[in-house]
Protein backbone atom coordinates (compact mmCIF):
# COMPACT_ATOMS: atom_id res chain seq x y z
CA UNK A 1 0.00 0.00 0.00
CA UNK A 2 1.48 3.30 -1.13
CA UNK A 3 1.35 6.52 1.36
CA UNK A 4 -0.96 8.14 -0.87
CA UNK A 5 -3.58 6.25 -0.41
CA UNK A 6 -3.33 5.96 3.07
CA UNK A 7 -3.05 9.40 3.07
CA UNK A 8 -6.27 10.24 1.23
CA UNK A 9 -7.92 7.48 3.04
CA UNK A 10 -7.45 9.63 6.51
CA UNK A 11 -9.00 13.43 4.07
CA UNK A 12 -11.95 11.44 3.12
CA UNK A 13 -12.90 12.00 6.92
CA UNK A 14 -12.11 15.35 7.17
CA UNK A 15 -9.35 17.93 5.44
CA UNK A 16 -5.89 18.52 7.60
CA UNK A 17 -3.22 19.91 7.39
CA UNK A 18 0.02 18.37 6.20
CA UNK A 19 1.68 17.94 9.53
CA UNK A 20 -1.73 16.36 11.14
CA UNK A 21 -1.81 13.89 8.03
CA UNK A 22 0.94 12.96 9.24
CA UNK A 23 0.75 12.21 12.96
CA UNK A 24 -2.97 10.73 12.10
CA UNK A 25 -1.37 8.07 9.89
CA UNK A 26 0.60 6.76 12.99
CA UNK A 27 -2.55 7.29 15.42
CA UNK A 28 -4.63 5.19 13.05
CA UNK A 29 -2.16 2.45 12.14
CA UNK A 30 0.65 2.28 14.36
CA UNK A 31 4.24 3.15 14.33
CA UNK A 32 5.02 1.05 11.58
CA UNK A 33 3.23 3.72 9.36
CA UNK A 34 5.45 6.44 10.58
CA UNK A 35 6.20 8.94 7.67
CA UNK A 36 8.88 11.25 7.80
CA UNK A 37 8.14 15.51 6.85
CA UNK A 38 10.25 15.02 3.45
CA UNK A 39 8.12 12.52 2.34
CA UNK A 40 4.73 13.21 3.75
CA UNK A 41 5.32 16.58 2.25
CA UNK A 42 6.57 15.04 -1.65
CA UNK A 43 3.47 13.05 -1.38
CA UNK A 44 1.00 15.88 -0.82
CA UNK A 45 2.63 17.86 -3.78
CA UNK A 46 2.21 14.93 -6.11
CA UNK A 47 -1.61 14.33 -4.80
CA UNK A 48 -1.90 18.25 -5.14
CA UNK A 49 -0.50 17.97 -8.85
CA UNK A 50 -2.43 14.97 -9.70
CA UNK A 51 -5.82 16.67 -8.83
CA UNK A 52 -6.63 14.50 -6.10
CA UNK A 53 -6.41 16.57 -3.28
CA UNK A 54 -7.14 20.70 -3.16
CA UNK A 55 -6.00 23.44 -0.99
CA UNK A 56 -9.23 24.86 1.03
CA UNK A 57 -7.14 27.08 3.30
CA UNK A 58 -4.27 28.30 2.27
CA UNK A 59 -2.26 29.77 -0.86
CA UNK A 60 -0.22 27.66 -3.20
CA UNK A 61 1.96 30.98 -3.65
CA UNK A 62 2.69 30.97 0.32
CA UNK A 63 2.32 27.78 1.43
CA UNK A 64 3.12 27.03 5.11
CA UNK A 65 1.95 24.31 7.29
CA UNK A 66 -1.16 25.63 8.61
CA UNK A 67 -2.51 25.09 4.90
CA UNK A 68 -5.27 22.96 4.93
CA UNK A 69 -5.94 20.33 2.40
CA UNK A 70 -9.34 18.25 1.46
CA UNK A 71 -9.94 15.35 -0.90
CA UNK A 72 -11.45 16.10 -4.50
CA UNK A 73 -13.95 14.03 -6.57
CA UNK A 74 -10.89 12.59 -8.39
CA UNK A 75 -9.22 11.88 -4.94
CA UNK A 76 -12.36 9.79 -3.95
CA UNK A 77 -12.19 8.02 -7.40
CA UNK A 78 -8.26 7.02 -6.77
CA UNK A 79 -9.42 6.33 -3.33
CA UNK A 80 -12.54 3.55 -4.45
CA UNK A 81 -10.03 1.81 -7.13
CA UNK A 82 -7.60 1.46 -4.72
CA UNK A 83 -10.23 0.03 -1.96
CA UNK A 84 -11.36 -2.78 -4.50
CA UNK A 85 -8.49 -3.95 -5.65
CA UNK A 86 -7.29 -7.62 -4.75
CA UNK A 87 -5.38 -7.62 -1.81
CA UNK A 88 -5.45 -11.32 -1.00
CA UNK A 89 -2.24 -12.66 -2.34
CA UNK A 90 0.63 -13.76 -0.03
CA UNK A 91 3.76 -12.19 -0.42
CA UNK A 92 7.40 -13.48 0.55
CA UNK A 93 9.47 -10.82 1.82
CA UNK A 94 12.94 -9.93 0.46
CA UNK A 95 15.12 -9.83 3.44
CA UNK A 96 18.15 -7.99 3.03
CA UNK A 97 19.78 -9.31 5.96
CA UNK A 98 19.20 -12.85 4.18
CA UNK A 99 21.02 -11.64 1.12
CA UNK A 100 24.06 -10.14 2.50
CA UNK A 101 24.10 -13.90 4.24
CA UNK A 102 23.84 -15.73 0.94
CA UNK A 103 26.26 -13.89 -0.92
CA UNK A 104 28.77 -13.04 1.93
CA UNK A 105 31.47 -15.69 1.25
CA UNK A 106 33.98 -17.26 3.49
CA UNK A 107 35.37 -14.29 4.00
CA UNK A 108 32.87 -12.25 5.59
CA UNK A 109 30.47 -14.91 7.28
CA UNK A 110 31.85 -13.77 11.13
CA UNK A 111 30.80 -9.98 9.88
CA UNK A 112 27.20 -11.65 8.60
CA UNK A 113 26.56 -13.74 11.77
CA UNK A 114 27.78 -10.28 13.93
CA UNK A 115 24.70 -8.77 11.21
CA UNK A 116 22.34 -11.39 12.58
CA UNK A 117 22.82 -10.49 16.28
CA UNK A 118 22.20 -7.28 15.91
CA UNK A 119 19.05 -7.97 13.96
CA UNK A 120 18.01 -10.08 16.92
CA UNK A 121 18.56 -7.70 19.06
CA UNK A 122 16.26 -5.07 17.49
CA UNK A 123 13.59 -7.35 16.64
CA UNK A 124 13.22 -8.71 20.34
CA UNK A 125 13.23 -5.11 21.66
CA UNK A 126 10.60 -4.27 18.92
CA UNK A 127 8.28 -7.31 19.89
CA UNK A 128 8.83 -5.63 23.46
CA UNK A 129 7.83 -2.15 22.87
CA UNK A 130 5.11 -2.58 20.75
CA UNK A 131 3.50 -5.73 22.61
CA UNK A 132 3.48 -3.01 25.86
CA UNK A 133 1.65 -0.45 23.08
CA UNK A 134 -0.60 -2.80 21.97
CA UNK A 135 -1.43 -3.96 25.51
CA UNK A 136 -1.86 -1.25 26.67
CA UNK A 137 -5.08 -0.64 24.82
CA UNK A 138 -8.35 -2.40 25.51
CA UNK A 139 -9.53 -5.29 23.37
CA UNK A 140 -12.83 -3.12 22.99
CA UNK A 141 -12.44 0.20 24.13
CA UNK A 142 -15.33 1.78 25.12
CA UNK A 143 -16.59 5.55 25.69
CA UNK A 144 -19.40 5.59 27.35
CA UNK A 145 -21.71 2.33 25.79
CA UNK A 146 -19.90 3.14 22.36
CA UNK A 147 -17.45 1.38 21.28
CA UNK A 148 -13.82 3.54 19.76
CA UNK A 149 -13.41 1.45 16.25
CA UNK A 150 -10.08 3.26 15.43
CA UNK A 151 -8.63 1.90 18.84
CA UNK A 152 -9.81 -1.29 17.60
CA UNK A 153 -8.06 -1.41 14.63
CA UNK A 154 -5.29 0.28 15.97
CA UNK A 155 -4.95 -2.66 18.34
CA UNK A 156 -5.28 -4.98 15.05
CA UNK A 157 -2.39 -3.29 13.60
CA UNK A 158 -0.17 -3.37 16.15
CA UNK A 159 -0.88 -7.40 16.81
CA UNK A 160 0.11 -8.00 13.04
CA UNK A 161 3.65 -5.87 13.59
CA UNK A 162 3.55 -7.79 16.71
CA UNK A 163 3.14 -11.51 14.79
CA UNK A 164 5.84 -10.21 11.61
CA UNK A 165 8.56 -9.45 14.42
CA UNK A 166 7.90 -12.45 16.06
CA UNK A 167 8.70 -14.60 13.12
CA UNK A 168 11.61 -12.32 12.16
CA UNK A 169 13.15 -13.05 15.59
CA UNK A 170 12.22 -16.72 14.89
CA UNK A 171 13.88 -16.68 11.48
CA UNK A 172 16.94 -14.32 12.98
CA UNK A 173 17.67 -17.35 15.66
CA UNK A 174 17.55 -20.14 12.70
CA UNK A 175 19.67 -18.07 10.94
CA UNK A 176 22.66 -17.59 13.83
CA UNK A 177 21.98 -20.77 14.34
CA UNK A 178 23.36 -21.92 10.82
CA UNK A 179 25.93 -19.59 10.03
CA UNK A 180 27.79 -20.38 12.93
CA UNK A 181 27.30 -24.01 12.46
CA UNK A 182 28.30 -22.84 8.94
CA UNK A 183 31.64 -21.55 10.60
CA UNK A 184 32.43 -24.69 12.31
CA UNK A 185 32.46 -27.15 9.18
CA UNK A 186 34.69 -27.67 6.31
CA UNK A 187 32.48 -26.22 3.66
CA UNK A 188 32.37 -25.91 -0.04
CA UNK A 189 32.36 -22.53 -1.43
CA UNK A 190 31.28 -22.03 -5.21
CA UNK A 191 34.06 -21.15 -7.51
CA UNK A 192 32.83 -17.08 -7.80
CA UNK A 193 34.37 -17.17 -3.73
CA UNK A 194 37.62 -17.71 -5.34
CA UNK A 195 37.51 -20.86 -2.60
CA UNK A 196 36.69 -24.15 -4.09
CA UNK A 197 37.34 -25.89 -0.94
CA UNK A 198 40.04 -28.22 0.93
CA UNK A 199 43.30 -29.49 -0.97
CA UNK A 200 41.76 -32.94 -0.10
CA UNK A 201 38.37 -32.31 -1.47
CA UNK A 202 40.20 -30.52 -4.74
CA UNK A 203 41.89 -33.83 -4.90
CA UNK A 204 38.81 -35.90 -5.12
CA UNK A 205 37.24 -33.74 -7.59
CA UNK A 206 40.23 -33.63 -9.90
CA UNK A 207 40.41 -37.20 -9.65
CA UNK A 208 36.56 -37.90 -10.51
CA UNK A 209 37.02 -35.65 -13.62
CA UNK A 210 39.91 -37.71 -14.76
CA UNK A 211 37.63 -40.61 -14.45
CA UNK A 212 34.91 -38.94 -15.99
CA UNK A 213 36.76 -38.09 -18.97
CA UNK A 214 38.41 -41.50 -19.09
CA UNK A 215 35.12 -42.99 -19.80
CA UNK A 216 34.59 -40.18 -22.24
CA UNK A 217 37.29 -41.24 -24.51
CA UNK A 218 36.98 -44.81 -24.06
CA UNK A 219 32.91 -44.75 -25.36
CA UNK A 220 34.53 -42.24 -28.47
CA UNK A 221 37.38 -45.27 -29.54
CA UNK A 222 34.66 -47.77 -29.82
CA UNK A 223 32.22 -45.61 -31.70
CA UNK A 224 35.37 -44.78 -34.21
CA UNK A 225 33.94 -46.78 -37.78
CA UNK A 226 36.31 -49.57 -39.23
CA UNK A 227 38.27 -49.89 -36.42
CA UNK A 228 38.91 -53.63 -34.98
CA UNK A 229 37.91 -54.48 -31.53
CA UNK A 230 41.10 -55.31 -30.17
CA UNK A 231 42.41 -52.09 -31.70
CA UNK A 232 39.89 -50.43 -30.04
CA UNK A 233 40.29 -52.41 -26.73
CA UNK A 234 43.91 -51.72 -26.57
CA UNK A 235 43.51 -47.91 -27.44
CA UNK A 236 40.99 -47.94 -24.31
CA UNK A 237 43.63 -50.03 -22.18
CA UNK A 238 45.84 -48.02 -19.34
CA UNK A 239 49.31 -47.44 -20.55
CA UNK A 240 51.79 -49.83 -18.90
CA UNK A 241 53.49 -48.93 -15.86
CA UNK A 242 57.74 -47.49 -16.03
CA UNK A 243 58.79 -50.94 -14.63
CA UNK A 244 56.74 -53.38 -16.87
Amino acid sequence: MSAKHALLGLLIHRPAYRYQLGERLQERLGPSWAINSGQLYQTVERMYEDGLIELVDGSREDRTERDVYAITASGVEEFDRWFEESTHDARQPRRPLLAKIALAGPDRLKEALRQIEAYERDCAASVNGLTQQRDAIPRAPVVGSRVRADQVFLRLSLSADVAHLEAELKWAKDAHEIVSWLLTEDAIWPPEYGRSGTSKQASERAHAREELFGRIAARSLKEVPGKRREDRDADSSPPPSAGS
